[in-house]
């Protein structure tokens, strides 16, 4: 029994702070906050990248050669029906594109005449401003 003398008891049960909840909070918080950065950012490109097509399809009107009116006729059409977006716009392309059926159903099309030239830039003027 004198060798038991020497031993100590075993100290009572200690506290442990635990941070855990705190640390898988900060961390939930920190995904949430990247998770709308990145939301945030893809939304810039995607509207960016609207912008751009947009710009492409004027570009494309601007630089169709009329002394191919069928084809003009058909590209013409394509791109304006892509950049029409207002009820003004939609309402030039509407009379834009009576204009231009004289030319799309035809084995050889006239070549194009004045209204219909004056039809395409009152309608690149609306909508490119």
């Amino acid at each position: 029994m004198n060798e038991l003398k020497g031993l100590r008891d075993i100290k009572g049960i200690v506290q442990i702070p635990d941070m855990s909840f705190y640390i898988f909070l900060a961390l939930v918080i920190i995904g949430v906050l990247i998770a709308l950065s990145l939301v945030v950012y893809l939304l810039g490109v995607i509207k960016k990248r609207k912008k751009s097509k947009r710009k492409l399809y004027i570009q494309k009107l601007k630089s169709v050669n009329t002394k191919d009116s069928k084809k003009a006729a058909y590209l013409i059409t394509k791109y304006a029906r892509k950049l029409a977006k207002t009820k003004e716009e939609k309402g030039i392309l509407e009379q834009l594109l009576r204009e231009l059926e004289r030319y799309k159903y035809v084995k050889n099309a006239p070549p194009f005449d004045e209204e219909s030239k004056k039809y395409l830039r009152l309608f690149l003027e609306v909508c490119c401003g």
